[in-house]
């Protein structure tokens, strides 16, 4: 079991490490690009005829990858106001096998939805889609999106099993609650 928590926390650490870079680095590259878009449309008169779409797209990418990041620290959705409540009246045993259903359902959802998506990055790359401008094709950011879904489930799946093995281990019930959690 702990060589398992071991390799879950080392696939975590590179997806945070990796991808929050890159996706970091993308949206500053981005922005700062959109600022001097607002430069020289307003100054200049002039704009790439590209400009714009490519920071739609490439901004929804970056969100893309990072997705699985958020997993990685339980806080792509913040809704835990009940959770908190049971852990507050002392129904430890309750939010433990709330955070094992919470995480199968992440993992399945998202599953789900990188599973059925690749039918949309196909048709994409058949019909040549592209963005306004046709300069930027569509299939990439659908290829991202898709990855991005599947890895948020793979961590979603690892996270189920940290679950298990915590409520197996008995550690839910001396455990405080966390502040940022997915459940």
């Amino acid at each position: 079991m702990d060589a398992f928590l071991r390799f879950s926390n080392g696939v975590k650490n590179i997806v945070q490490s990796v991808l929050g870079w890159i996706a970091a680095a993308l949206l500053l590259v981005l922005t700062l690009f959109g600022l001097l878009e607002i430069i020289r449309r307003y100054i200049f008169g002039v704009v790439f005829e590209w400009g714009q779409d490519a920071i739609i797209v490439g901004m929804m990418a970056a969100v893309a990858l990072y997705i699985g990041v958020t997993q990685t620290r339980r806080s792509h959705l913040v809704m835990n106001a009940i959770v908190q409540l049971c852990h507050a009246q002392g129904y430890y045993r309750l939010v433990g096998i709330m955070r094992i259903m919470v995480s199968a359902v992440v993992a399945v959802f998202c599953g789900s939805l990188s599973v059925t998506g690749w039918p949309t990055v196909s048709y994409a790359i058949e019909r040549d889609l592209s963005t306004y401008s046709l300069l930027i094709p569509l299939w990439p950011f659908y290829m991202l999106l898709m990855f991005g879904f599947g890895l948020m489930s793979f961590i979603a799946f690892l996270q189920m099993i940290e679950d298990i093995i915590s409520y197996i281990r008995g550690e839910h019930l001396d455990s405080e609650m966390e502040l940022t959690t997915d459940i």
